[in-house]
């Protein structure tokens, strides 16, 4: 029997993907934090921190004039006499 040699084949070299790479180039500009800052923001510079506390404000001003127009009506309705 002969035996035949046989030259090693090298494997194909790996494929690059040209998407990743024109990704990977267009991400350098945009900042996520900046992203998601323009999302939670007004163009005045209103965040939702500011618009629950100008909410809370409101709230708190609304229970003082309920409270006030209870006592005031407290103040009509006579008090049972036992």
């Amino acid at each position: 029997m002969s035996r035949t040699r046989q030259t090693p084949v090298p494997p194909p070299p790996p494929i690059e993907d040209e998407d990743e790479e024109e990704i990977d180039e267009d991400d350098e500009g945009m900042d996520p934090f900046e992203a998601l800052c323009s999302l939670l923001a007004t163009e005045e510079g209103e965040t939702i921190a500011t618009s629950l506390s100008k909410i809370a404000t409101q709230i708190e001003m609304h229970n003082k004039i309920m409270i006030k127009i209870l006592a005031s009506i407290q103040k009509m309705i006579p008090t049972p006499q036992a």
